[in-house]
This record gives C-alpha cells, structure tokens and sequence, in this order.
C-alpha cells in the first residue's frame, strides 16, 4: 500500500508518512507509529499500512537513521514525537494515540508521559526505563549519554552492560537473539530513569513475550502495572503475554522472527501471539471514545 500523504523534513518539519484508514468512515482519530531500533522506515510504514488496512489512520514516523535526526540509538529528541502531534492535529485529527513496539515503545511511553495530548498509548515488548545512548556505527559502543531527550537536555537513564563474550554465550545458549544481560540494571534502577507512567493521559495497553530474550519486556509490564495501580491511574489498564512467543509480536514476517528461537521452535503459537497482539492493538484504538 502506497501512503496517503508523504511529510517532509523540509516542508513539514517532520518525516512521515500517512496512511488513511480504509474501508471505514473518515475518523477524527489517527495512531502515530514507532518502529524498532533497526531504524527501518520501510518496516515502520509497513505496520501503519497495516493498520490502515484495518481502518485506523496511522502515521509513520521515524525518529533516527534519517538525515535530520539522530545518527544512532543516543539522544534521540522525544520531541520528533510532539511534532507528529501538532501536524495531526494541523491536519484536523483531534484525537491522537501512539503504537510502539521494542525501542519505539520507551519513545512511545516517554512521549506519552510528557505530551498530554497523547491520549492513548499500545506498547509491544515495552521497557519501563529511559536507558543509555549507544552508538550503532561504525561499531555498537555505549555513550556517556542518554538514548533520549527533551528539551534539550538528556533525560535520566539507566545504565547498560555490553559484555559481548557473555552475549555471545547468552544468544548460543538460548538459540536467539538474547540481550538481557545489557538490561540487568532495570530491575533496580533509579527512580528517576523509569518513565513516568502515572503521567500518561489516556489508557494504555502493553503486550509482551513471558520469555522476551531480547529484554525483560514481560517483567517490565508487572512493574508498570504496579506503578499504575499504585498510583491510582484512572485511565484502563489493558495488559497481555503470551507464551511460546518473543520480542517481535506483529503478524508481518521480518528477518526479526528468525532471530529468536520461538518463532522456529513453535511457528504457529509464536504467529498466533503476534496476530492477537495486532487483534489487541486494533481493538484498543477502535474501541477509544
């Protein structure tokens, strides 16, 4: 499917691209899209794609690997997010949501927590933390820095681990792509690197893998749950795993199935997970008021 509309840097101050919902009468509402940490834009408009299949307008965005934006996976600018919003809203949509699945969900999440206008948040293999920068090109290398920012300032961040022998041991013990050792510090980490959740204007769903080998994605859900519940948020809560499945829940095959060991040990129950998971996603922004 070709988008509807192509935004511009240049033009638009923001790159995108927009999909309009099909077979379904014209809506107020549109779902911005944030893709993984491969930075495919390609992969990106195919999920909005996707959801405009299903009728929900969905845009596009990227948020680095383009010549505006950031280079690597450090200080990656929340406010490309805000943008998307204001163009939405410029464009007529009054209601905008956020889908995010693997490092576009911390953006998906930090954003929501930052931008009321962001009222409704799906997040796929979420993490609860603002982590560190790390440089992708030409070798991955951890930075003194965060992966995220606003304002112009760098938010607080958890720190990561890149022990590649113990990676490697990791990934061949496990038959996946497995980086969780890179993310033992979530668990305890400080207050002030997990996003701040509560702040989220709008429901929130969170979908994840009981045994996400890429990283804690299902721990991560039970304390952001907790932190809601907590907090007295007032919004619904929606929450999934799913087992025999992993990081990559969307029905759309990728070379990111083949990384990890489920999606070739059980293809059918890892296919039906990623199918729900987009069913689920569907159904919370076709059901938003």
């Amino acid at each position: 499917m070709q988008p509807d509309r192509i935004l511009s840097y240049a033009s638009d101050g923001l790159t995108a691209a927009l999909y309009r919902g099909r077979y379904a009468p014209p809506s107020d509402r549109i779902v911005i899209m944030l893709g993984g940490s491969d930075g495919s834009y390609a992969l990106t408009q195919t999920y909005a794609a996707v959801f405009a299949e299903n009728g929900l307008t969905a845009l596009a965005v990227p948020y680095w690997w383009q010549p505006h934006l950031a280079q690597g996976l450090a200080q990656i600018a929340v406010e490309t997010v805000e943008t998307a919003v204001r163009r939405a809203q410029e464009m007529g949509f009054c209601q905008t949501g956020v889908w995010g699945i693997s490092m576009g969900v911390q953006l998906a999440l930090l954003a929501a927590s930052l931008i009321p206008d962001i009222g409704r948040v799906a997040a796929v293999s979420p993490l609860d933390v603002c982590v560190q920068g790390l440089q992708t090109a030409p070798r991955r290398k951890l930075l003194d820095c965060s992966a995220f920012t606003w304002r112009g300032c760098d938010l607080p961040y958890c720190p990561l681990h890149m022990n590649r022998l113990r990676v490697l041991r990791d990934c061949v013990k496990t038959r996946s792509l497995c980086l969780r050792s890179c993310y033992r510090d979530a668990v305890g980490a400080a207050e002030e690197t997990r996003i701040r959740v509560e702040n989220i204007q709008g429901a929130v769903l969170l979908l994840s893998a009981e045994d996400d080998t890429m990283w804690p994605s299902y721990e991560a859900v039970r304390r952001i749950v907790s932190r809601l519940e907590d907090g007295g948020f007032r919004y619904p809560i929606i929450e999934r795993a799913y087992h025999r499945a992993g990081h990559y829940l969307f029905p759309v095959e990728s070379r990111w199935h083949k990384l990890f060991a489920n999606a070739r040990r059980y293809p059918q129950d890892y296919m039906a997970a990623a199918r729900d998971a987009l069913a689920q996603a569907l159904d919370f922004f076709h059901g938003w008021q």
